[in-house]
């Protein structure tokens, strides 16, 4: 028989005798039996008093509703046709040892058996049943083991799932991670390229300088060089001439001889200046990845109209204030101030924030967070800031701020007696703030110079939650909250 002929076998072979089925008969679930198995399995049932169910998959059925399933009974009838020939019986299976009909079944080796093999020395004392006796024992015991099986591969299935969903999420991050990196190095770059360009401009500019000195000094020796030839020609025409030429006009040739000095030229540039070195680009990685870091912590932070008075105008967006007042003759970002300031919206109690405050071209300026509890923000001792104005701005007072004055004079204000003087190397026209709740500190970046820190309150305990603190103070030019990318 073809693999094509058994598989059709097993499809009409009645689950519970294990033989073609005779006349077949189907239930309500689509499972068909041998017409006297499935009677033999519902009066079963009834003698039990339960209700009826598949010997296949257990769904329950009535008696009364069982039908004749003459297409498989014909599927049966033409393989028999083909198998046996028109008309035959199927084989019967017979014992291999003793020849007889394999009618019986034995437990404890699991394997068909003829009346005789139970009668022998091999299988005597063991348990034997009828095959249809334990056929539905077994039946039943292999539909738990396809239920569990079933449920093994639907797990197998749903992991499978899991795991691809997983490899596209994991697929989705590596191009926007990718293309994060690309710019990120791309920034890098265009940071070298600018070094590199500025360097070459003051390189050039010294080449420039230093050629100028150079050609200024050879005309002047050239033009010297000149006087002294026609000196020379003169005074050797006189030498040879006659005594008329030698003494006429004498005076004047005399004063020329006297005065011809060769000047000496400048102090020419041998060596450059400065030698250019390389940044160092361990330093510059690191500080764009903790300015990066920190950056992931931006928060869009606006300005609080109902903190500001009439000395400031605040844009419709409150991201822009700008001092309208009565403007003194020295911008001061220190003295009598208070009526320049405006907070910012949010209020930080807890967590880290990052935002971007642009300064470009004002000459004074002061900015970092300051402590809300409610009060008056400028309620502490008048008297003690007359003698010192830096005070006001002290951790002491609430505030914990850095700012400009004089238009060059940058300072944190944090020591208790006078502000701290700090080195910029290039003035920020972009400054960026991050406020780390937690850990008690405040930090400033210079954006302007590749996001290198300017300077840094630390391990503070903040009693009070904290907002944004901004003063224009009475330079006319606005300050303004940026993003970072913008």
């Amino acid at each position: 028989m073809t693999s094509v002929l058994v598989d059709i076998q097993e499809e009409v072979t009645c689950p519970i005798c294990l033989e073609l089925l005779t006349e077949p008969l189907s239930i309500d679930c689509g499972h068909s039996f041998c017409k006297a198995c499935i009677t033999r399995n519902s009066e079963e049932a009834v003698h039990r008093q339960e209700k009826s169910h598949c010997p296949v998959c257990k769904a329950s059925y009535q008696p009364g509703s069982l039908r004749p399933n003459r297409h498989l009974a014909n599927i049966v009838k033409r393989l028999r046709d083909v198998a046996l020939g028109p008309g035959k019986q199927p084989k019967v299976m017979l014992c291999a040892q003793h020849g007889e009909k394999l009618q019986l079944f034995c437990k404890e080796d699991g394997e068909l058996i003829c009346w005789l093999c139970e009668r022998s020395q091999e299988h005597r004392g063991h348990h034997t049943f009828l095959m249809e006796e334990v056929a539905q024992e077994y039946q039943e015991m292999f539909q738990e083991s396809l239920k569990k099986l079933r449920k093994e591969q639907q797990e197998a299935e749903r992991l499978i799932a899991v795991i691809k969903e997983n490899r596209t999420s994991w697929k989705s991050q590596m191009e926007p991670e990718r293309h994060r990196i690309q710019k990120e190095f791309n920034q890098l770059r265009n940071t070298l390229d600018k070094e590199e360009q500025q360097e070459l401009k003051k390189l050039e500019e010294e080449e420039r300088k230093g050629l100028s000195i150079m050609e200024k000094a050879e005309d002047e020796l050239i033009h010297q060089k000149q006087s002294l030839r026609e000196l020379i020609s003169d005074l050797e025409q006189r030498c040879q001439g006659s005594t008329v030429d030698l003494l006429q006009d004498i005076s004047s040739v005399i004063s020329r001889s006297e005065l011809c000095t060769l000047r000496q030229p400048p102090v020419l540039p041998t060596k450059l200046k400065s030698m250019f070195r390389a940044p160092d680009l361990k330093k510059m990685l690191r500080v764009f990845r903790e300015l990066t870091d920190v950056q992931s912590y931006w928060v869009d932070v606006t300005m609080n109209p109902h903190t500001a008075n009439l000395n400031l105008l605040l844009s419709k967006n409150r991201r822009q204030v700008r001092f309208v007042g009565a403007r003194l003759s020295e911008p001061s970002c220190v003295e009598e101030h208070h009526d320049c300031s405006i907070l910012g919206s949010q209020l930080f109690s807890s967590g880290k924030y990052y935002w971007e405050v642009d300064v470009s071209k004002k000459s004074a300026w002061i900015l970092g967070v300051c402590s809300h509890s409610g009060e008056p923000i400028f309620s502490f001792n008048q008297y003690a800031h007359k003698l010192n104005p830096c005070s006001k701005y002290q951790p002491q007072s609430g505030y914990w701020v850095i700012g400009l004055q004089h238009k060059h004079e940058y300072r944190a204000y944090e020591d208790s007696s006078a502000s701290l003087l700090l080195s910029m190397a290039v003035p920020p026209r972009r400054i960026g703030v991050f406020l780390d709740y937690e850990a008690g500190t405040v930090s400033f970046y210079n954006i302007t110079n590749h996001g290198l820190p300017i300077y840094t309150f630390s391990k503070y305990y903040f009693a009070t939650a904290l907002c944004p603190y901004f003063n224009p103070c009475n330079c006319e030019v606005p300050m303004t909250l940026r993003r970072p990318s913008s």
